[in-house]
């Protein structure tokens, strides 16, 4: 190898690069591309001596797509058309593997500087970071959720060192302006989101990871929500910082405030459908009553019309005058207990409309809330006539702090299914159990209905989900559903924590359930 590494050297390479311990390949060809001389690194490519590989072509060693760039490059050389500089190739072994190196090229000259042949040393060829295949699946991945996805990444001390562009376009900040500080003076942070913010942190801490909703904050003041994915980014098994992906959520929760404002206004429609049909049953119930006065007031008239006419005879008997008498105090008696029905009705419609219509939180005895409900319910003539009721109400209970209207709308909601559930079955029995139970406010509102099939057992409180006929779709007087009455039930009590569940046999009938904590639930 001496001859070679003397010719290394007049071309200015380093001597140590021409060992034959060295990790590099070397070789020498002449004009006809014959092997002349070469390293043992070469060697291991042919699995020969060297020997044996002095006068075979190097071509044999180039892979098949690379051979007609690499004898060009070689003629380029031998006709001094060349320029300094790396090139890759393809090289083959033995055993067919294909392995990629980085080759440079320099010509062997004579003395009377014509060219003999070529050296060739060819360097192990390492692909850049961003060429590798894990890198261009990543970043392949990366561009497709750059409009998506807003996506940082932080150093151990959680200072931002990079930000993709969605997250500057939702929160107008420019990428300069983002760089170097932390990422919690991006987030909102009030009595709200206090905990979920430490939560992340602590979480991130502990598992090296975190998925949740935060608020962002953005350049212009806006809020902005954010479903959150943070990962520790590890290297080497050292942590080296984290990497968070979110998903902006401001038209999921425009579409689930559009969704709720909607059942919101189906729910209003029902209950003023409800309330109709309460003043139909409340006109009837006040009709009886009055009917009672109208006739009774004409039969005194009639009477009166005599008393008067006796009066004209000279008074008439003494003991007719009595029994006209004794008629007279009835009819007043008859007259105070009517108007005084007519003042209860009207005085519960009053209470019910201004507390339905409430807005303020107060403290609530459910006991009252149940009994009143029930009493407008019986407006219902189904219900008050063909109905069995079965009422056992605990009335010393401890007052629940809340609307009004959300427990009396749940209650209303449970107890109409019940009665629609028993409209042509042989058995109508409602049961009402409203009673407390250590730390529970425990209400039961049973029915002897059709029941509700396993089938369809877990979408009944899914909204708009309903067993009966919809609107204008019955026959006769059967009851229409809506399919918002167990979702509005789910909805007004999830704020005080109340638990619902139900229990039921096909052809038996159902049993709801609500327990709703009183400890939560008082005034603080």
């Amino acid at each position: 190898m001496s001859e070679l590494k003397e010719i290394y050297l007049r071309r200015g390479f380093v001597a140590q690069d021409y060992i034959d311990i060295s990790s590099e390949i070397f070789v020498e060809i002449n004009n006809y591309f014959k092997i002349v001389d070469c390293n043992l690194n070469f060697c291991k490519l042919y699995n020969l001596p060297r020997t044996q590989i002095f006068g075979s072509e190097i071509t044999d060693v180039i892979n098949e797509p690379d051979k007609i760039k690499f004898l060009d490059i070689i003629r380029r050389i031998q006709r001094r058309k060349f320029k300094d500089g790396l090139i890759k190739i393809e090289l083959v072994d033995y055993k067919k593997r294909v392995s990629v190196y980085a080759m440079k090229y320099n010509p062997v000259v004579d003395d009377n500087n014509v060219i003999r042949g070529v050296f060739l040393k060819f360097s192990n060829f390492v692909k850049r970071t961003e060429d590798s295949e894990v890198n261009t699946l990543f970043l392949s991945i990366y561009n497709s959720l750059t409009n998506l996805y807003t996506i940082y990444a932080t150093d151990t001390k959680l200072r931002i060192n990079h930000v993709n562009s969605s997250l500057t376009n939702i929160l107008g900040y420019t990428k300069e302006e983002m760089l170097t500080k932390e990422i919690i003076e991006f987030l909102v942070k009030n009595k709200k989101t206090e905990d979920n913010i430490k939560k992340l942190f602590l979480s991130l801490d502990n598992n090296g990871k975190f998925a949740g909703e935060v608020l962002y904050k953005a350049k212009n003041g806006e809020e902005i929500p954010i479903y959150l994915a943070v990962s520790s980014l590890i290297h080497n098994g050292k942590v080296i910082g984290s990497l968070g992906i979110g998903r902006d959520m401001r038209d999921e929760k425009k579409l689930e405030a559009e969704n709720q404002a909607f059942a919101l206004k189906l729910q209003s429609h029902s209950k003023l459908a409800e309330f109709g049909m309460m003043l139909q049953g409340v006109a009837h119930n006040m009709n009886t009553p009055l009917t009672g006065i109208k006739s009774r007031a004409q039969l005194e008239h009639a009477k009166l019309a005599k008393f008067k006419k006796m009066i004209n005879e000279k008074y008439g008997h003494e003991e007719d005058l009595g029994k006209v008498t004794d008629s007279i105090s009835k009819f007043l008696s008859m007259i105070d207990q009517s108007v005084s029905k007519l003042a209860k009705i009207i005085k519960n419609m009053m209470a019910k409309s201004r507390d339905q219509q409430s807005l303020v939180k107060e403290g609530l005895n459910l006991a009252n809330v149940m009994e009143q409900e029930l009493e407008f319910i019986m407006s219902n003539q189904f219900f008050k006539h063909k109905v069995e009721k079965v009422i056992k109400i605990q009335s010393d209970l401890p007052l629940v702090y809340g609307l009004y209207s959300d427990f009396s709308q749940s209650f209303v909601n449970i107890i109409k299914n019940a009665i629609d559930s028993m409209y042509d079955t042989p058995e109508k029995v409602l049961t009402v159990k409203l009673y407390q139970h250590e730390d529970n406010i425990v209400v039961k509102i049973k029915d002897t209905g059709k029941g509700i099939p396993k089938e369809v057992g877990d979408k009944i409180f899914q909204p708009f989900f309903t067993t009966k006929p919809k609107i204008g779709q019955s026959v006769g007087e059967e009851p229409t559903g809506t399919g918002i009455g167990l979702d509005s039930v789910i909805s007004l009590l999830k704020p005080y924590k109340a638990k619902i569940s139900y229990e039921s046999e096909v052809g038996k009938g159902t049993q709801f359930t609500i327990i709703i904590p009183i400890s939560v639930n008082k005034n603080k």
